[in-house]
């Protein structure tokens, strides 16, 4: 086997078992350069061989309609999901706005029962919507309370003698209103009313309280009940009547 120094060139003829099949050093005799030197190796040319042609694909048209029935089928399916899921959103919708209308009226009615002072200041004609419900309506701003009667007799004449307390719930000084005195029988029937103009005679102040007295000679035999309220301007300074 020919070998050539890669350095120098010099050739050298060296037997081929000497050489391993994967490279042994070689050292030049002439320059002292060494290097890498393999023996040969051969070389088989291995040429790929022509592939056998493949059948033609046969198509099976009763699997085609099928894969156009499920793509059909699929289609509808989602179409119905988007259309199911715009229902239910637009119900939710208007689940939400009938909530939210009723809250809106609850708090209205709630806001009613709560303050029916300031609603009837506002539109005195609620005071009758009020009183069909039951509910007291305080528009004065004042409050009748520890209501006493006693019964007197003075120079052989009998006396009913009223007692009471006004008090200022309003949040300004006012002046306490006038108060009317009826007296009913057994039937609920009134038989004598009066009115007391007079209980204070300057404002109050918020939460201020007054006392009141009045008394009426001889009352009525057939009176059973005595109710206390505030009186009406056409009551005010007019004159007790049976």
């Amino acid at each position: 086997m020919i070998v050539s120094c890669p350095s120098c060139a010099t050739r050298y003829d060296l037997p081929g078992n000497k050489i391993a099949a994967d490279g042994s050093v070689i050292r030049c005799a002439a320059c002292g350069h060494s290097w890498l030197e393999s023996s040969a190796v051969e070389v088989i040319d291995a040429r790929p061989e022509p592939a056998a042609a493949l059948p033609a694909p046969v198509i099976d048209d009763s699997s085609y309609e099928l894969e156009i029935e499920v793509l059909r089928l699929t289609k509808a399916s989602m179409a119905a999901e988007r259309q199911h899921t715009r229902s239910r959103a637009r119900k939710r919708a208007e689940t939400k706005g009938w909530c939210g209308l009723t809250a809106a009226i609850a708090a209205t009615a709630a806001g009613l029962c709560a303050f029916p002072h300031h609603v009837v200041q506002f539109a005195p004609g609620a005071a009758k919507l009020y009183e069909k419900a039951s509910i007291p309506v305080n528009i004065r701003g004042f409050e009748i309370t520890n209501i006493q009667q006693q019964h007197l007799l003075a120079d052989g004449t009998r006396v009913l003698a009223v007692r009471g307390k006004v008090k200022n719930i309003a949040n300004s000084e006012e002046k306490a209103p006038a108060l009317r005195f009826i007296l009913r029988d057994a039937q609920h029937r009134e038989v004598y009313a009066w009115t007391l103009n007079g209980v204070t005679t300057r404002a109050l102040k918020p939460d201020e309280v007054t006392n009141f007295v009045t008394r009426l000679a001889s009352p009525p035999e057939s009176a059973d009940d005595l109710q206390i309220r505030f009186a009406r301007a056409d009551e005010i300074g007019s004159n007790a009547r049976p």
